[in-house]
């Protein structure tokens, strides 16, 4: 059951964020970034140089690869909250002024 919650709870975030800023003029930069970002945070994760010494069974890498990747998508989450609430107010703004 926690396998399924760490799978799809990041996922539903992540799918919310996406149509919460997906009228943003800046979304498809924003996208390919994080995108970028979240590559590079894997490659550090496998290829980079252990700090915490052997990891006999994989179980530390994993458990960082899903708290990293988890970490970015309550950000990501976070942000498109404030930003889908700025562009509200802005088309608001707009509407009412004229």
């Amino acid at each position: 059951m926690e396998i399924l919650l760490i799978i799809l709870v990041p996922l539903i975030l992540w799918i919310s964020s996406i149509y919460m800023l997906s009228e943003w003029n800046k979304f498809k930069i924003f996208f390919v970034t994080n995108g970028i970002l979240i590559v590079a945070y894997v490659l550090v994760l496998i290829y980079g140089k252990s700090i915490w010494g052997h990891d006999e069974y994989g179980l530390g890498f994993l458990y960082r690869l899903v708290v990293c990747l988890l970490a970015h998508v309550l950000i990501v989450f976070v942000f498109a909250i404030i930003k889908n609430r700025q562009m509200k107010k802005t088309i608001a703004n707009k509407v009412y002024k004229t």
